[in-house]
């Protein structure tokens, strides 16, 4: 995995082509404005938010917004100060270091960054004129700190985080984790496979980041049996992302956009030019406040799966009912043994659709040099207009990069 931090975006005087995006929220609820002429709500990078349009996230806001849906996160915890994060966490607790038996405590608060993007794709605030959009803006976050600052941990530790997040209501628990057990130490004879099927028995998702390796965190059987959506990751070309791992034997397996890019050494990296082929999320660097980052991997991919749960799961379905939907309407895509396809939410939540149109217009106006890249918001099923005016072209651009190879998951 590669991350790099993204600055605030500086308008352009370029002429483009303005998209005006209005997706209404269910009853009584304040619709989704997405429009670049009200600074007082346009999250300001929507327009780099690809894999949101390649998801079918915006289209499926007219149906679900995943509203107080708990999801539960089991990684580095989350940036509890963020201004896209603060007010979505409704519970947070610390597992790391945990003898036997002893029971979660201290601080979720986020020291590597991997869990605020995580947490940021799944349910940040929407809307608010700051930063992103998320998958589920109606859903909560119930946050359990599991990795350190060198996003590492113990099955132990996680294990007691999904317990914890489970018993404090999370419906959906996203386990972002590296499944080769380079990061995540598994002791002989124990596997995540118990804590996970404690979730699913007492009515939450587990979803499960396929890693880019056999998933030895479950123990000999790997996958077979496990009672977990297991998510691989796409590229923006649609096709599966080179690292992302097997999932051959998982009873539930599908793909989702998690970028797709390589520097030249061939090593994963979201620099430069490379960061429009990655996923904007929220951030955390440190010395920093509220930061954006791009990022890759199956992490991204399993966050975007666990919000589209969550849209399902506030529509009513039962457990067991949403993750026949989540498989029932993926799009049929070369993914792999044992993978049904590329998820679909707007087709999950019952959007009526059809091949989802790409506002290119307003996405080919130069950009800030040296950043060519426009993403493509989709345009929703309820209201679309595009309007041809003179506007700002708003630029990104990607700084003081850092790198983790050990970690895509």
């Amino acid at each position: 995995m590669h991350r790099a931090r993204v600055g605030r975006r500086a308008a352009a005087a370029a002429l483009a082509v303005l998209s005006v995006a209005v997706w209404a929220f269910p009853a009584a609820a304040v619709p989704v404005r997405e429009d670049p002429r009200d600074r007082a709500t346009y999250d300001p990078y929507f327009a780099e938010q690809w894999a949101l349009g390649a998801l079918g996230a915006p289209a499926a806001w007219a149906r679900s917004v995943g509203r107080d849906v708990k999801v539960g996160v089991v990684d580095t915890g989350v940036d509890l100060a963020h201004e896209d994060l603060a007010g979505k966490v409704v519970a947070a607790t610390g597992c790391l270091g945990l003898a036997p038996s002893q029971p979660c405590s201290g601080s979720a608060q986020d020291d590597a960054g991997h869990g605020t993007s995580v947490a940021g794709i799944i349910a940040a605030d929407t809307a608010n004129g700051k930063g992103i959009a998320a998958v589920a803006p109606g859903a909560l976050l119930v946050v359990a700190k599991a990795l350190d600052a060198h996003g590492s941990g113990t099955v132990g530790d996680v294990a007691a985080a999904i317990h914890w997040v489970v018993d404090h209501g999370a419906r959906v628990v996203n386990l972002s984790l590296e499944a080769d057990g380079t990061t995540l130490s598994t002791p002989p004879g124990q596997s995540l496979a118990d804590a996970v099927e404690y979730a699913w028995h007492r009515g939450a998702v587990p979803v499960v980041a396929a890693g880019n390796a056999v998933p030895s965190v479950f123990g000999a059987r790997g996958y077979a049996g496990l009672d977990a959506v297991i998510v691989g990751a796409t590229g923006r070309s649609g096709a599966l992302a080179w690292y992302s791992g097997p999932v051959a034997g998982a009873k539930w397996a599908v793909v989702a956009p998690g970028g797709d890019e390589r520097g030249p050494a061939g090593t994963p990296s979201c620099a430069g030019a490379l960061a429009t082929g990655c996923v904007v999320s929220a951030g955390w660097f440190r010395g920093g406040t509220n930061a954006y980052a791009v990022d890759e991997g199956t992490s991204m991919a399993a966050a975007e799966v666990s919000g589209v749960l969550a849209l399902l799961l506030a529509q009513g379905l039962t457990p067991a009912a949403a993750v026949e939907r989540l498989l029932a309407t993926a799009d049929a895509a070369p993914c792999g043994a044992g993978c049904v396809g590329a998820v679909d939410a707007a087709r999950a939540v019952g959007v009526p659709t059809g091949p989802r149109p790409i506002a290119a217009a307003a996405l080919a106006a130069p950009r800030v040099a040296p950043r060519p890249h426009r993403a493509a918001p989709l345009w929703p099923a309820v209201v679309v207009a595009l309007i041809a005016v003179g506007a700002a072209a708003w630029g990104v651009r990607a700084v003081a990069a850092r790198s983790r190879p050990s970690r895509r998951s």
